[in-house]
């Protein structure tokens, strides 16, 4: 059975719960998930990827539970960029992205040939070729976040979880992580991408996830929940699609 399938995933911790999600993300699809701040986007991708363990439901990739598959095996399947990172040894940026070979070699194996000439593959993609034997520790947060996604990449995962991938990053670099990513799913490789920008979402994705309080309020494609008086009532705000030649554009009703 092929594809990345939530089933009824149910966590809690304090007073927030994610509460009975379910989705599904095809091979070669990119289904974002988008809602306000709180609305649970994260914990879910964590959820997901296996970071965290639900209290109830499950996981499938490629009918493989997640939380029963060993860090080589998850490895081969899953690619994932967190939202956060905290640097914690200066490794040359060409040694990190090597890193990401750790999960499938073990502790002890060490990358060959072909994952270093992917691993420049990969920094040449993203424009950091030039500081590949520099501290990553120098990079700034928009090359680390470029760095992230080319380390999760370099297991050529089936699936590919990004968690804010264009955060601190500038519009050219945004539309090259999801340019990028969009050539991916021609490939075959299904992603499951968290992102604030609803027009970056509704523009590169097959489909919307909407969040609100640890629910999905709405699974379809973005024409479908482009909906300007559900969008509002998730966000809080007053908001307006109109049409910019020829594309539509989600906009607040702004008081001047």
């Amino acid at each position: 059975m092929r594809g990345l399938l939530v089933e009824g995933v149910g966590f809690s911790y304090g007073d927030f719960e994610v509460d009975e999600v379910s989705l599904k993300v095809n091979p070669g699809e990119l289904v974002s998930i988008i809602g306000p701040n709180g609305a649970g986007k994260s914990t879910l991708l964590r959820l997901i990827y296996g970071t965290l363990r639900p209290d109830k439901g499950r996981v499938l990739v490629d009918g493989n539970d997640v939380h029963r598959l060993s860090p080589g095996e998850r490895a081969k399947l899953l690619g994932f960029v967190p939202q956060d990172h905290v640097p914690t040894f200066p490794f040359k940026v060409l040694d990190f992205v090597l890193l990401g070979a750790t999960p499938e070699l073990g502790t002890f194996g060490a990358p060959g040939k072909k994952h270093r000439r992917k691993a420049l593959e990969l920094l040449k993609t993203f424009g950091l070729e030039s500081y590949a034997e520099k501290p990553y520790t120098s990079l700034s947060g928009g090359q680390m976040r470029l760095l992230l996604t080319a380390r999760a990449l370099l297991t050529s995962p089936r699936y590919l979880l990004l968690d804010e991938p264009m955060s601190e990053l500038d519009l050219k670099n945004a539309l090259l992580v999801l340019q990028t990513v969009r050539k991916l799913t021609k490939e075959g490789v299904g992603v499951l991408l968290v992102i604030h920008d609803p027009n970056l979402a509704y523009l590169f994705s097959d489909r919307l996830v909407l969040m609100k309080n640890g629910r999905v309020v709405a699974d379809g494609r973005p024409d479908e929940v482009f909906d300007e008086g559900l969008l509002s009532e998730v966000y809080g705000i007053e908001l307006r699609l109109i049409d910019c030649s020829g594309e539509t554009v989600l906009r607040p009703k702004l008081e001047v």
